[in-house]
């Protein structure tokens, strides 16, 4: 099977694909690309078509999903609690945009470099990260992972590998590091509902200025805090941002290739219903 197929194949594991067919029940574009791009699909359910197209890519075609994915069920769901562990998933942060962000007892922000990717923008990347995260750890495949640890070995950076055999390794232990936290970054992640809880829970009151006013006072007033002070608070009130049903998507009802999927799309009692529901009917 060629590249350009592989490819194809890997944008079904996207939450926006997905969106279309547990939210909006539309199966029309995964019906076109399992009859166009797989072979193997007579007699088959549509969850058993989606575990082929899974295996294909873990083995031909390492997308940035199988990385998201292996990493949230080898650093999330088999090893915390989804009471008090969250993920923040495609989080922006300055210019840049996160893979994923692991926040419990303390923040820690994972980077995916694929071998599909070029590391042209890291360096700007982390500059942005570690404004915002304690920890940060950038993921590649054993195929470049000498190639960042040179990049990196002198530094606090963090180095995950993600094995020949999907699996992910610890090269290189992130270093806490607080020296780069910045007031406006850390601020310019929160919604208008988060920053304006946590000044007023911290100074008693909101700025008394027009509305077109609130975010650059509050922002004023989250700088007279200690950085430490402010990144806990902002930190706390971003693990407030907890999924629906965790006993749902840690359940055999999901099957462990759509955990990232379900995990990114957050959904409701009706979804996770539209998904099992496409997952055992029969592909026609």
């Amino acid at each position: 099977m060629d590249n350009l197929t592989l490819k194809s194949l890997s944008q079904i594991f996207s939450p926006s694909f997905f969106k279309r067919i547990v939210v909006f029940n539309d199966t029309s574009t995964l019906d076109y690309k399992i009859r166009k791009l797989v072979s193997d699909k007579e007699n088959k359910t549509y969850g058993e078509i989606i575990s082929h197209i899974y295996s294909l890519l873990e083995k031909n075609y390492k997308s940035e999903y199988i990385y998201k994915n292996t990493l949230l069920i080898k650093n999330l769901l088999n090893k915390y609690s989804l009471k008090n562990t969250i993920l923040l998933n495609e989080f922006r942060i300055e210019n840049s945009i996160a893979d994923f962000i692991l926040l419990n007892g303390e923040v820690k922000l994972f980077e995916i470099k694929t071998d599909l990717d070029n590391f042209d923008k890291l360096e700007k990347q982390i500059n942005d990260y570690r404004k915002f995260a304690t920890k940060v750890y950038i993921v590649v495949s054993s195929k470049n992972l000498i190639k960042t640890v040179n990049l990196f070995e002198n530094s606090k950076i963090g180095i995950i590998e993600f094995t020949n055999r999907n699996s992910v390794k610890v090269f290189k232990e992130a270093e806490e590091d607080k020296s780069y936290l910045c007031h406006e970054t850390i601020f310019k992640t929160l919604r208008k509902k988060e920053y304006t809880e946590i000044i007023k829970k911290h100074f008693g009151t909101l700025p008394n200025v027009p509305n077109t006013l609130i975010y650059r006072e509050c922002l004023a007033l989250s700088k007279t805090l200690e950085i430490e002070l402010f990144h806990e608070l902002a930190f706390n009130k971003l693990k407030e941002r907890n999924i629906k049903y965790p006993e749902k998507l840690t359940s055999k009802e999901v099957p462990f290739e759509l955990k990232h999927i379900c995990y990114s799309l957050n959904l409701n009692e009706k979804g996770y219903n539209n998904l099992s529901r496409l997952l055992n009917a029969n592909f026609c």
